[in-house]
Protein backbone atom coordinates (compact mmCIF):
# COMPACT_ATOMS: atom_id res chain seq x y z
CA UNK A 1 0.00 0.00 0.00
CA UNK A 2 1.20 3.47 -0.71
CA UNK A 3 0.13 6.16 0.69
CA UNK A 4 0.32 9.87 -0.49
CA UNK A 5 -0.35 13.00 1.44
CA UNK A 6 -1.09 16.39 0.19
CA UNK A 7 0.99 19.39 1.62
CA UNK A 8 -1.44 21.82 2.99
CA UNK A 9 -1.31 25.09 3.70
CA UNK A 10 -4.53 26.09 5.71
CA UNK A 11 -7.99 23.70 6.52
CA UNK A 12 -6.19 20.69 7.99
CA UNK A 13 -5.55 19.18 11.17
CA UNK A 14 -3.18 17.82 13.11
CA UNK A 15 -3.51 14.57 15.01
CA UNK A 16 -1.03 12.30 16.24
CA UNK A 17 -0.74 8.68 14.79
CA UNK A 18 -1.19 7.48 18.55
CA UNK A 19 -4.87 8.75 18.34
CA UNK A 20 -5.69 7.79 14.89
CA UNK A 21 -4.21 4.27 15.72
CA UNK A 22 -6.04 3.72 19.09
CA UNK A 23 -6.94 0.08 19.40
CA UNK A 24 -8.95 0.80 22.19
CA UNK A 25 -11.46 2.52 19.88
CA UNK A 26 -13.44 1.07 17.08
CA UNK A 27 -13.16 2.76 13.46
CA UNK A 28 -16.33 4.48 14.28
CA UNK A 29 -15.12 6.08 17.12
CA UNK A 30 -12.23 6.89 15.70
CA UNK A 31 -13.64 8.71 12.33
CA UNK A 32 -16.21 10.61 15.39
CA UNK A 33 -12.72 11.74 17.10
CA UNK A 34 -11.33 12.71 14.05
CA UNK A 35 -14.19 15.06 13.07
CA UNK A 36 -14.93 16.55 15.82
CA UNK A 37 -11.39 17.36 16.94
CA UNK A 38 -11.38 19.56 13.15
CA UNK A 39 -14.42 21.43 14.31
CA UNK A 40 -13.64 24.93 15.39
CA UNK A 41 -14.20 26.00 19.25
CA UNK A 42 -17.24 26.67 20.04
CA UNK A 43 -18.89 24.57 17.67
CA UNK A 44 -22.23 22.36 18.90
CA UNK A 45 -22.34 18.92 18.00
CA UNK A 46 -23.68 15.99 19.74
CA UNK A 47 -25.40 12.15 19.05
CA UNK A 48 -28.64 13.35 17.22
CA UNK A 49 -27.01 16.04 15.02
CA UNK A 50 -23.90 13.46 14.46
CA UNK A 51 -26.54 11.05 13.41
CA UNK A 52 -28.12 12.93 11.26
CA UNK A 53 -24.62 13.74 9.24
CA UNK A 54 -24.55 10.09 8.76
CA UNK A 55 -27.50 8.09 8.46
CA UNK A 56 -26.14 5.10 7.98
CA UNK A 57 -24.87 4.70 11.54
CA UNK A 58 -27.79 6.01 12.94
CA UNK A 59 -28.10 7.27 16.57
CA UNK A 60 -27.33 3.95 18.38
CA UNK A 61 -24.22 3.16 16.76
CA UNK A 62 -23.04 6.98 17.01
CA UNK A 63 -24.00 6.79 20.77
CA UNK A 64 -21.86 3.54 21.13
CA UNK A 65 -19.15 5.38 19.26
CA UNK A 66 -19.43 8.41 21.74
CA UNK A 67 -19.80 6.21 24.57
CA UNK A 68 -16.03 4.34 24.07
CA UNK A 69 -14.47 8.27 23.92
CA UNK A 70 -16.01 8.99 27.12
CA UNK A 71 -14.87 5.56 28.74
CA UNK A 72 -11.05 6.62 27.98
CA UNK A 73 -11.68 10.51 28.82
CA UNK A 74 -11.17 11.52 25.12
CA UNK A 75 -15.17 13.01 25.24
CA UNK A 76 -16.01 14.70 28.40
CA UNK A 77 -19.30 15.73 29.70
CA UNK A 78 -20.21 18.50 32.87
CA UNK A 79 -23.24 19.57 34.05
CA UNK A 80 -22.44 23.21 35.51
CA UNK A 81 -24.79 26.06 37.69
CA UNK A 82 -24.54 29.79 36.22
CA UNK A 83 -24.02 31.41 39.43
CA UNK A 84 -26.28 34.57 38.30
CA UNK A 85 -28.93 33.05 36.43
CA UNK A 86 -28.84 29.22 38.27
CA UNK A 87 -29.61 28.16 35.07
CA UNK A 88 -28.37 24.36 34.44
CA UNK A 89 -25.71 23.58 31.06
CA UNK A 90 -23.93 20.95 30.15
CA UNK A 91 -20.77 21.68 28.87
CA UNK A 92 -18.51 19.09 26.92
CA UNK A 93 -15.10 19.37 25.96
CA UNK A 94 -13.42 16.64 23.07
CA UNK A 95 -9.73 16.10 23.89
CA UNK A 96 -6.44 14.27 21.40
CA UNK A 97 -4.93 13.22 24.21
CA UNK A 98 -7.06 10.94 26.88
CA UNK A 99 -7.66 12.89 30.37
CA UNK A 100 -7.60 10.20 33.28
CA UNK A 101 -10.86 10.33 35.53
CA UNK A 102 -10.99 13.77 37.98
CA UNK A 103 -8.40 15.61 35.63
CA UNK A 104 -9.29 19.39 36.46
CA UNK A 105 -11.32 20.77 33.10
CA UNK A 106 -10.43 24.32 31.30
CA UNK A 107 -12.03 27.04 32.79
CA UNK A 108 -14.54 28.62 30.22
CA UNK A 109 -12.59 30.79 28.32
CA UNK A 110 -13.05 34.97 29.27
CA UNK A 111 -13.16 38.33 27.27
CA UNK A 112 -11.32 41.51 28.10
CA UNK A 113 -8.09 42.44 29.78
CA UNK A 114 -6.97 39.49 32.70
CA UNK A 115 -6.68 40.54 35.98
CA UNK A 116 -4.27 38.42 38.48
CA UNK A 117 -6.65 35.58 40.26
CA UNK A 118 -9.27 35.91 37.52
CA UNK A 119 -8.06 34.54 34.71
CA UNK A 120 -10.84 32.54 32.49
CA UNK A 121 -13.86 33.75 34.17
CA UNK A 122 -16.77 35.28 33.26
CA UNK A 123 -17.03 38.82 32.56
CA UNK A 124 -18.94 40.54 34.97
CA UNK A 125 -20.36 43.79 36.01
CA UNK A 126 -21.71 46.82 33.55
CA UNK A 127 -22.67 45.98 30.10
CA UNK A 128 -22.18 48.85 28.71
CA UNK A 129 -19.20 50.78 29.21
CA UNK A 130 -18.81 54.57 29.28
CA UNK A 131 -18.71 55.80 25.94
CA UNK A 132 -14.96 56.83 24.64
CA UNK A 133 -14.93 60.63 24.17
CA UNK A 134 -14.34 61.60 20.93
CA UNK A 135 -11.12 62.30 19.27
CA UNK A 136 -9.69 65.63 19.43
CA UNK A 137 -8.55 67.68 16.03
CA UNK A 138 -4.94 66.80 15.90
CA UNK A 139 -4.79 63.62 18.24
CA UNK A 140 -3.25 60.54 17.06
CA UNK A 141 -5.42 58.10 15.90
CA UNK A 142 -6.12 54.83 17.87
CA UNK A 143 -4.67 51.78 17.49
CA UNK A 144 -6.66 48.94 14.78
CA UNK A 145 -7.05 46.12 16.93
CA UNK A 146 -6.58 42.44 16.59
CA UNK A 147 -9.63 41.65 14.11
CA UNK A 148 -10.82 44.52 12.97
CA UNK A 149 -11.33 44.84 9.32
CA UNK A 150 -9.29 46.81 7.08
CA UNK A 151 -10.44 49.59 5.65
CA UNK A 152 -10.06 48.82 1.97
CA UNK A 153 -10.71 52.36 -0.14
CA UNK A 154 -10.51 52.57 -4.56
CA UNK A 155 -10.94 49.67 -6.62
CA UNK A 156 -8.75 47.55 -4.89
CA UNK A 157 -11.87 47.98 -1.93
CA UNK A 158 -14.88 47.57 -4.82
CA UNK A 159 -13.13 44.73 -6.00
CA UNK A 160 -12.57 43.10 -2.83
CA UNK A 161 -16.45 43.87 -1.83
CA UNK A 162 -17.53 42.18 -5.10
CA UNK A 163 -15.64 39.18 -4.06
CA UNK A 164 -16.83 38.97 -0.57
CA UNK A 165 -20.64 39.23 -1.89
CA UNK A 166 -20.00 36.43 -4.11
CA UNK A 167 -18.63 34.01 -1.15
CA UNK A 168 -21.55 34.98 0.64
CA UNK A 169 -23.95 33.78 -2.18
CA UNK A 170 -21.29 30.77 -2.64
CA UNK A 171 -20.33 29.75 0.45
CA UNK A 172 -18.27 27.39 -1.17
CA UNK A 173 -16.38 30.48 -2.45
CA UNK A 174 -15.90 32.23 0.98
CA UNK A 175 -12.86 34.45 1.39
CA UNK A 176 -11.35 35.70 4.27
CA UNK A 177 -10.54 39.90 4.43
CA UNK A 178 -6.67 38.94 3.59
CA UNK A 179 -7.71 37.00 0.71
CA UNK A 180 -10.24 38.86 -1.04
CA UNK A 181 -7.67 41.73 -0.02
CA UNK A 182 -4.62 39.74 -2.06
CA UNK A 183 -7.33 38.58 -5.04
CA UNK A 184 -8.44 42.51 -5.36
CA UNK A 185 -6.18 42.93 -8.48
CA UNK A 186 -6.90 40.23 -10.17
CA UNK A 187 -10.88 41.01 -9.62
CA UNK A 188 -10.33 44.11 -10.65
CA UNK A 189 -10.32 44.59 -14.30
CA UNK A 190 -13.70 42.78 -13.98
CA UNK A 191 -15.19 45.73 -12.99
CA UNK A 192 -13.74 47.33 -15.26
CA UNK A 193 -14.80 45.77 -18.40
CA UNK A 194 -18.12 47.04 -17.15
CA UNK A 195 -19.34 43.88 -16.62
CA UNK A 196 -23.14 43.14 -14.27
CA UNK A 197 -22.34 41.78 -11.13
CA UNK A 198 -24.32 39.02 -11.51
CA UNK A 199 -22.65 38.10 -14.81
CA UNK A 200 -19.58 38.02 -13.20
CA UNK A 201 -20.88 35.85 -10.15
CA UNK A 202 -22.18 33.70 -12.89
CA UNK A 203 -18.69 33.00 -14.48
CA UNK A 204 -16.85 32.72 -11.27
CA UNK A 205 -19.65 30.22 -9.45
CA UNK A 206 -21.11 28.11 -11.99
CA UNK A 207 -20.08 25.00 -11.90
CA UNK A 208 -18.03 24.34 -8.97
CA UNK A 209 -16.37 20.96 -7.79
CA UNK A 210 -18.19 19.12 -4.65
CA UNK A 211 -15.92 20.28 -2.82
CA UNK A 212 -13.47 23.23 -2.89
CA UNK A 213 -10.75 22.59 -0.41
CA UNK A 214 -8.90 26.29 -1.75
CA UNK A 215 -11.47 29.32 -2.39
CA UNK A 216 -8.31 31.40 -3.32
CA UNK A 217 -6.49 29.22 -5.50
CA UNK A 218 -9.86 28.28 -7.49
CA UNK A 219 -11.18 31.81 -7.87
CA UNK A 220 -7.39 33.31 -8.97
CA UNK A 221 -7.17 30.39 -11.44
CA UNK A 222 -10.98 31.45 -12.69
CA UNK A 223 -10.37 35.57 -12.76
CA UNK A 224 -7.48 34.57 -15.03
CA UNK A 225 -8.74 31.85 -17.31
CA UNK A 226 -12.32 33.57 -17.31
CA UNK A 227 -12.32 37.14 -18.11
CA UNK A 228 -14.40 37.86 -21.19
CA UNK A 229 -12.67 40.00 -23.40
CA UNK A 230 -13.33 44.17 -23.84
CA UNK A 231 -17.04 45.26 -24.74
CA UNK A 232 -17.79 48.53 -26.16
CA UNK A 233 -19.26 50.87 -24.42
CA UNK A 234 -22.02 52.66 -26.26
CA UNK A 235 -23.23 55.89 -24.94
CA UNK A 236 -27.74 54.93 -24.83
CA UNK A 237 -28.48 59.33 -25.26
CA UNK A 238 -26.16 59.44 -28.53
CA UNK A 239 -27.59 59.06 -31.64
CA UNK A 240 -27.81 56.17 -33.97
CA UNK A 241 -25.65 55.34 -36.57
CA UNK A 242 -27.34 57.20 -40.16
CA UNK A 243 -28.45 54.21 -42.40
CA UNK A 244 -26.47 53.44 -45.31
CA UNK A 245 -28.07 54.55 -48.80
CA UNK A 246 -28.50 52.88 -52.05
CA UNK A 247 -25.86 53.66 -54.29
CA UNK A 248 -28.33 53.82 -57.40
CA UNK A 249 -32.12 55.29 -55.97
CA UNK A 250 -30.45 56.68 -52.23
CA UNK A 251 -33.28 54.67 -50.34
CA UNK A 252 -31.77 53.72 -47.44
CA UNK A 253 -30.50 50.02 -46.72
CA UNK A 254 -31.67 48.07 -44.03
CA UNK A 255 -29.58 48.26 -41.15
CA UNK A 256 -26.38 46.21 -41.09
CA UNK A 257 -26.44 45.16 -44.99
CA UNK A 258 -23.08 45.08 -46.36
CA UNK A 259 -24.20 45.69 -50.33
CA UNK A 260 -24.04 48.83 -51.95
CA UNK A 261 -27.14 48.85 -53.54
CA UNK A 262 -30.77 47.69 -52.82
CA UNK A 263 -32.26 44.10 -54.33
CA UNK A 264 -34.14 46.22 -56.77
CA UNK A 265 -31.21 48.05 -58.30
CA UNK A 266 -29.00 44.84 -57.93
CA UNK A 267 -32.09 43.17 -59.74
CA UNK A 268 -32.02 45.99 -62.54
CA UNK A 269 -28.05 45.90 -63.26
CA UNK A 270 -28.59 42.33 -64.01
CA UNK A 271 -31.00 43.08 -66.51
CA UNK A 272 -33.59 40.70 -64.44
CA UNK A 273 -37.62 42.16 -64.43
CA UNK A 274 -37.94 45.07 -62.42
CA UNK A 275 -41.69 45.24 -60.43
CA UNK A 276 -42.50 48.74 -59.72
CA UNK A 277 -46.02 50.11 -58.16
CA UNK A 278 -48.15 52.09 -59.84
CA UNK A 279 -50.73 54.83 -59.09
CA UNK A 280 -53.96 54.07 -60.46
Amino acid sequence: MRIHLSVRKRAFTVLGNEVLRDRRLSFTARGILAFLLSLPDGAREDVRTLADKNPGLGRRGVAKAVEELIELGYYVRRTVRDEESGQVRTETYVFDTPQPPGTPLPAPAGTGGARAGQAGTFPKGKKNPEEVPPTRPGASTPARHAGEPTPIGGDAGRAAALLTRIGAAEPKLALGEADALALAPLAAPWLERGLPELEIRSLLADGLPPRVHSPRALLADRLVRKLPAPRIRRDAAAPAAPLVECAECRDPLPRGRDADVCSSCAEALRGGPVLAWVNG
